[in-house]
């Protein structure tokens, strides 16, 4: 992830003075503007003081700078560095090749060449540790030129997992170690680490394959935080907060951003964080579409999936994140929720790398539909319910869906709920046309009765579309 630069040779003679690109560095991604442009800004140093004409060539990606003609976009007298920015390059990938020419003699006195760099589209990646990919590094998604990462140490590089390493983040707000030992920990992690696979690359590379676009992640996640970590009010404390550190990040990346993706809300998922937990959710967006100046800024978020645990003290809650999740959908648009319960797991709360392949390329549909305006949908929702005279058959509507849903011979997880009180149907089932959803009851369902769909940690459900695409799960919900 260093920057890349190179002395230059005038034939097979190494030229004595040495010319260092400060900026860009390769795999840097710069975002395009509404005209599909983007200005990149470099930087030059030379090793001693230098007179002459400064010329810059833009050229494809692997071209070693050839192709196009040099420009002049500057002269130096006795100085070792200049900056200047290059206007108006269309979105693509870009070898930049610097010279400085003897103005009297014409002469080449050195040069140097950075690539690739890209003109594209820039991602915040955010959340906590689903996020920040936990599955194991066997297997992984292969890294893919045009889907770049600005590390947490400030290095542009190829995204390559894991893309989290705390003890080499330039904000405090990831260190969980005293400065003094925190290279120690870095080398060691190093060497030892096992986890770090996640959904980002797959996300990137399913935008790319898509669009054509080169893609850049800012990634920003930290595992086990809870919206009150978030909060917007701690912007001022830059990367001693994680908010702070986002918007840091985002802006030294340019100040503009395509979207955000986000899985987060397992911290939230408890009596304490809980009731407040919508509320928060809210204010973290519409602050950070107000600090970013983007106020259609698209969000795209995961629902929580399965958890394994025997202790059901908060299982309520679990439920309750996922249902205010479900409903922030359409109070946060432009958005999308991510369904997720059908993933499989590599510990009792995180998904394993091959869900969290399949979850990087909904997060990637999502982002076509509401970030370039493609014909995806949302994956399946219920919008219709309609009882019959009794109140004994509900049937749902579903729409979004990809395709049907795929057949089942008996639907699983649907409930209504009064008090105490729960009725599971006697029968459940897809309509001929895999559609809508029907259920029925044994006895009159009260008009004050809630549905449910997916209760508790480790509900069974078997409902999909024909892209493999879950219904979320909700409730309670009336369905009068």
């Amino acid at each position: 992830m260093e920057a890349s630069y190179c002395q230059s040779s005038l034939g097979e003679e190494q030229l004595p003075i040495i010319m260092q690109i400060e900026g860009p560095i390769a795999h840097r991604v710069y975002q395009r503007n509404r005209s599909e442009k983007a200005d990149i800004p470099y930087t030059l140093r030379m090793t001693e003081p230098l007179s002459g004409h400064v010329e810059v060539r833009l050229g494809a990606a692997g071209s070693n700078g050839e192709g196009t003609a040099c420009r002049i976009v500057g002269d130096i007298r006795h100085v070792d560095e200049f900056e200047g920015v290059i206007t108006g390059v269309p979105v693509g990938r870009y070898s930049l090749q610097f010279r400085i020419i003897d103005s009297v003699s014409g002469g080449l006195i050195t040069q140097a060449i950075v690539e690739p760099v890209f003109v594209g589209d820039l991602w915040i990646l955010a959340g906590q540790s689903n996020m920040q990919g936990c599955g194991t590094l066997v297997n992984v998604e292969e890294s893919q030129e045009g889907v770049s990462c600005l590390y947490l140490d400030d290095r542009w590089g190829i995204a390559e997992d894991p893309l989290c390493w705390y003890y080499e983040a330039v904000d405090p707000v990831h260190w969980s170690l005293p400065v003094e030992q925190l290279k120690e920990a870095a080398i060691k992690e190093r060497q030892t680490r096992t986890r770090g696979a996640g959904l980002s690359i797959p996300f990137g590379k399913e935008l790319l394959r898509n669009t054509g676009v080169p893609v850049g992640l800012i990634v920003c996640a930290h595992g086990g935080t809870s919206m009150t970590q978030w909060d917007p009010d701690l912007l001022d404390q830059e990367g001693h907060s994680l908010y702070g550190s986002m918007v840091r990040r985002v802006r030294a990346a340019g100040g503009k951003v395509k979207g955000c993706i986000w899985y987060q809300g397992e911290n939230d998922a408890n009596s304490e964080h809980g009731p407040k937990y919508a509320q928060r959710m809210k204010r973290f967006l519409l602050r950070l579409r107000e600090d970013l100046r983007e106020p259609k800024l698209p969000f795209i978020y995961a629902q929580l999936s399965i958890f394994h645990s025997w202790d059901k003290q908060y299982e309520s809650w679990w439920d309750n994140v996922q249902h205010e999740q479900f409903r922030l959908e359409e109070e946060l648009a432009p958005c999308a929720l991510i369904a997720t319960a059908d993933a499989s797991l590599c510990d009792p709360i995180h998904l394993d790398a091959d869900s969290l392949k399949e979850i990087g390329k909904r997060f990637a549909w999502q982002a076509l539909r509401i970030a370039h305006g493609t014909q995806h949908v949302t994956g399946p929702r219920p919008c219709t319910f309609q009882w019959n005279a009794d109140r004994t058959e509900l049937t749902i509507g579903l729409t979004g869906m990809n395709g049907s849903m795929q057949q089942v011979d008996r639907v699983f997880g649907f409930q209504m709920e009064l008090a105490e009180c729960i009725w599971k149907p006697v029968e459940a089932r897809l309509s001929e046309e895999r559609k809508a959803i029907y259920l029925r009851f044994d006895e009159t369902i009260s008009v004050d009765a809630m549905l449910r769909y997916g209760a508790g940690y480790y509900p069974a459900l078997n409902l999909r579309d024909d892209w493999g695409i879950p219904l979320p799960l909700f409730g309670p919900l009336y369905v009068v």
